[in-house]
């Protein structure tokens, strides 16, 4: 063992110690209970992990959607109701004139000839949530105890195309005509006294000529504040004698130059307090964006139809609709059933309008709100809407698929006869749950398919007959032949008149929403008043046609929606390849290390060490 041979193998066997050595340590290390149960527990939770992708991939996508359309609801702070509240989109009316070109002739007898004249385009911004001024409180408020909301919209009209101003258009005189409408049934010496007040007071003639801007907001006719109490300061308008007048100068000691400079400073302290509030009223117009509407004193902005400004009467057709509170309308709010969010409950703090047949579905509240839809339509259902303007319910019908900002949509539309009349020898146009729109038993006419008899709905305790204002879509588009032969200048077009809204079907935004309506005069033959005594019994005459609402959604509206329709799927399918590909390595790893370790145990058995 001293020798060579004894020294080298005593090195190779403490080699061979240190080596076997080194691999007692390794296999006590790598393959020690500790590490055995890591790899062990490794493979389960690989295995739970993709059971978990499995189980998004396939029940997920069920559940953000359901989520999805949970979250649709008017539910107190949510995103849904702040977009209810200030829409992603904005909307716009557009309105038309129409411009009767020969009035002579057409009280002589003569067949109108009318010419369209337009458009003019208003932004229009909805407050629906506006605070009183005196309480502080909102105009909107949730039901506690059921299931609805209520709001009281005021509604904010900005020019952004036109030039109304400077248009001038010969239009039907609506306050005169409605005068003549409350007396038609009048006889003897009281109808003769009340026509010739009529006649004397105001514009005194079925035609007027003013500007659009006049006709919508405002123009000079002392006729419809005939009745209001004058303030002390204004003396009869022109032509109007004050039988309550006193000519003894003891008894006053204003002289004309005293009545005279009187007279200015009120004008003029008029004229600033009205330039004021036209100044606001251009400024909030302005910067609606930067403001915050609902705390604005809309008490100093806010018009009635007609009123006394600097002693002279204004009236307008929609001045009372600029920036005036309007009737409470109360909503189903869906969070209760999503299924009948947007359904109007009550109109006006009722259940009935008080306008159509008692006890009928005409007179019935109900519809959706436009501004806010449910999910989950149909291309098979039939939708009705609520629009107040037109006093009524209006029914839509699935028309065909349209494409918006490539979001799919489904266009509804009212059908053929959706103002159809209920005794229309046309199959086609009869509609007989249109009857109980006819009050013919209370004195109004009932018109043929495809125009709407206003007047019941217009009658106040000052007009009991109501206003002579028939409705009908724009150029009498789908009305009775009659309507279009009796007026030249009329050309009804799908594309252009047609009433629709598209909808996006899973989520309920409506992308395009274009109610399109005409406003008619309802002018009748009247022998016992010279101007009116060589009409046709019953002539309805177009004066104006609009549409509301917006035909494209905004660039944000449409992502966030297709965000929403994409979530459900896309969101799964990402966290659950996420999840298999995690599963699948985590199982790769252990079932490597087990298949080293074995191949390792099997090349020691094999050569043994020692």
């Amino acid at each position: 063992m001293s020798g060579p041979h004894g020294r080298g193998d005593v090195k190779s066997f403490n080699r061979v110690k240190r080596n076997n050595n080194n691999a007692v340590i390794e296999r006590e290390g790598c393959q020690s209970p500790h590490t055995r149960n890591c790899f062990l527990a490794t493979s389960v939770m690989g295995c739970l992990v993709i059971v978990l992708g499995l189980l998004v991939l396939t029940m997920a996508p069920s559940f953000l959607s359901s989520m999805i359309l949970k979250s649709l609801a008017l539910s107190p702070g949510s995103d849904r109701l702040a977009s209810w509240l200030l829409p992603p989109v904005e909307a716009h009316l557009t309105a038309y004139a129409f411009h009767l070109t020969n009035p002579d002739e057409v009280l002589k007898g003569g067949k109108p000839v009318v010419q369209e004249v337009g458009p003019f385009v208003y932004r229009a911004v909805t407050v629906k949530d506006s605070l009183d001024s005196e309480t502080g409180k909102s105009q909107m408020n949730y039901d506690s105890l059921g299931s609805t909301i209520t709001y009281r919209p005021r509604k904010i009209y900005h020019l952004v195309s036109g030039d109304p101003d400077s248009t001038f258009i010969t239009v039907p005189n609506i306050p005169l005509l409605t005068g003549f409408s409350g007396i038609r049934e009048s006889i003897g010496i009281t109808k003769g006294i009340a026509k010739n007040v009529m006649l004397n007071n105001g514009r005194g003639t079925p035609f007027v000529n003013v500007s659009f801007t006049g006709l919508l907001w405002g123009y000079n006719d002392e006729l419809p504040c005939f009745k209001h109490t004058r303030p002390e300061e204004c003396p009869p308008p022109d032509g109007e004698i004050d039988i309550f007048s006193e000519d003894d100068d003891d008894d006053d000691d204003w002289g004309d130059e005293d009545w005279k400079r009187r007279k200015r400073s009120t004008e003029n302290e008029a004229l600033i307090s009205r330039r004021s509030s036209d100044e606001d009223l251009s400024r909030i117009k302005r910067s609606s964006l930067d403001l915050d509407l609902r705390r604005l004193n809309f008490s100093m902005l806010e018009k009635p139809k007609a009123e006394l400004v600097n002693c002279r009467c204004e009236w307008g057709l929609f001045r009372d609709k600029n920036v005036t509170i309007r009737k409470p309308v109360t909503i189903n709010h869906g969070m209760k059933d999503l299924r009948m969010k947007g359904w109007v409950e009550q109109f006006d703090s009722s259940t009935t309008l008080g306008w159509w047949e008692d006890g009928s579905t005409c007179d019935q509240v109900g519809g959706q709100d436009g501004a806010t839809l449910p999910p989950s339509v149909s291309q098979y259902q039939e939708m009705e809407m609520f629009i107040s303007l037109m006093c009524r319910k209006i029914n839509l019908k699935f028309e065909k698929i349209t494409t918006h900002s490539e979001l799919s949509t489904y266009r509804f539309i009212p059908p053929v006869n959706a103002l159809g009349s209920h005794t229309d020898p046309d199959p086609a146009k009869v509609n007989l749950a249109n009857s109980c729109y006819c009050r013919q038993s209370k004195g109004f006419s009932c018109l043929k398919s495809g125009v709407l008899n206003l007047e019941p709905c217009k009658v106040t305790p000052n007009l009991p007959r109501g206003a002579p204002i028939a409705l009908s879509f724009p150029h009498f588009y789908q009305a009775d032949p009659s309507f279009q032969e009796a007026v030249e200048g009329l050309r009804p077009n799908k594309s252009l008149h047609q009433f629709y809204v598209d909808i996006e079907p899973t989520l309920g935004f409506p992308l395009a929403i274009r109610p399109r309506f005409q406003l008619n005069a309802i002018i009748r033959k009247d022998p016992d008043i010279a101007v009116m005594s060589n009409f046709p019994d019953e002539l309805v005459l177009p004066f104006l046609w609009a549409q509301d609402g917006f035909s494209e959604p905004s660039s944000d509206m449409a992502s966030a929606i297709r965000f929403g329709l994409a979530a459900p799927h896309r969101l799964p399918l990402l966290g659950g390849v996420v999840l298999l590909v995690l599963g699948v390595t985590m199982l790769l790893v252990s079932a490597g290390w087990w298949a080293y370790w074995a191949r390792r145990r099997t090349i020691e058995e094999e050569i043994p060490l020692n």
